[in-house]
């Protein structure tokens, strides 16, 4: 089993985050030889990327082709993520994406679904223009 432990590089050593479970860890391993592996951290897309990815980006492709959700989130992946797998062409999962990564990869399914689909995919917290109204409507009785 490995667990990740996330920390500082400061003068030479790595100054954990949590050391305490860092060593509480170690103390599980005591008398085995173990492989320390340390690489640049980074982060993952968040929840509220992945939601907007579900509940806004691939719900409107969804509609806008007839395609399931699950569909369009693999031809999405094929066309822009491809990647060989024995022998056939698979997408790239989405769940290690960066949060930049991911923010990449949502802006270039915008700009093919608004030139080849005719499909407009608002921005993440862009309100749409009957939210907007309803907004003002309440404003203004309020």
């Amino acid at each position: 089993m490995n667990l990740p432990f996330v920390g500082t590089a400061m003068g030479g050593a790595v100054q954990y985050d949590l050391p305490d479970n860092y060593r509480r860890w170690l103390v599980t391993l005591e008398g085995q030889r173990v492989v320390t592996e340390t690489k640049k951290f980074r982060k993952n897309r968040t929840d509220a990327q992945n939601r907007y990815w579900w509940g806004v980006v691939i719900d409107i492709l969804s509609q806008h082709t007839g395609y399931e959700p699950e569909e369009m989130h693999d031809a999405i992946k094929i066309k822009f993520m491809p990647v060989e797998k024995v022998g056939l062409i698979a997408g790239k999962s989405t769940t290690h994406l960066t949060t930049i990564e991911f923010v990449d990869l949502i802006e270039r399914v915008q700009r093919w679904a608004a030139q080849y689909l005719q499909c407009y995919i608002p921005d993440p917290n862009e309100e749409t223009k009957e939210e907007l109204q309803r907004r003002i409507e309440i404003e203004k009785k309020g």
